[in-house]
């Protein structure tokens, strides 16, 4: 697919945000939602992890695709909750591109977290835009939240984890706990961690009855998930 064609791609596809909740563990009350972009084309969804990952190549075409998405997110929210809205580092790298997120979160910064999410980047320099942006948030006085902390395939940063007030457990933690109740202690000790640090956790993946049974007995803050499909808003 040539840049022209994709950049049509997204121009005729019909965008929509999915709100997923996150809930207080012991309540189970909404805590915030997350904003998830979807597009759809012919009533076909196309994977927005394959759509970032081809804009990698063209941060022009990334940040405006990003300024629109944003923009859309936040105008059909009603801010009853906090809002999670994912970011990736790449899309704030000039300093236009500063200048700009700057004045967008300032505005909106009591109601708000970052998502860091691990760009796709495939140099040597992913690490370095990572760091920067964490760092840079945290210069704004913006609250940021460590996206699939774990995942399979992920970059760790203690640099990164550090500046995050939370820190989102990946769903492949409680996937291999079904599998193997071994890897328990190991996410026991990573909530432990995170609280000594004064920081929130947030596990994702809750699927079934059984998975919120065993985040219910764990010493975490919110979790997240399918389970809580009810909640979903779609816009």
């Amino acid at each position: 697919m040539t840049s022209k064609e994709f950049k049509q791609l997204i121009i005729e596809s019909k965008y929509y945000t999915k709100y997923e909740p996150i809930l207080e563990k012991n309540s189970l009350a909404i805590f915030a939602y997350e904003a998830l972009s979807k597009f759809d084309i012919n009533n076909d969804t196309i994977s927005t992890e394959e759509i970032f990952r081809k804009l990698h190549h063209n941060n022009k075409l990334f940040f405006e695709l990003e300024k629109r998405n944003k923009q859309l997110q936040i105008e059909n929210y009603d801010f009853r909750h906090k809002l999670f809205v994912n970011f990736d580092a790449d899309i704030v790298v000039t300093d236009d591109q500063k200048k700009y997120w700057e004045k967008f979160l300032i505005e909106y910064k009591d109601k708000l977290v970052v998502e860091i999410t691990e760009n796709g980047s495939d140099d040597e320099t992913s690490a370095t835009i990572m760091k920067d942006f964490s760092t840079w948030l945290v210069d704004k006085n913006i609250d940021a939240a460590l996206d699939d902390f774990a995942q399979d395939g992920s970059m760790f940063s203690f640099f990164i984890m550090n500046k995050c007030k939370y820190i989102k457990i990946d769903k492949s933690f409680i996937q291999q706990i079904r599998k193997n109740k071994n890897y328990l202690p190991y996410l026991e000790g990573i909530l432990r961690t995170i609280r000594l640090n004064k920081q929130k956790s947030i596990i994702e993946g809750i699927e079934t009855e059984e998975d919120l049974e065993l985040v219910q007995n764990l010493n975490c803050d919110y979790i997240q998930g399918y389970y809580f499909n009810d909640y979903v808003r779609i816009v």
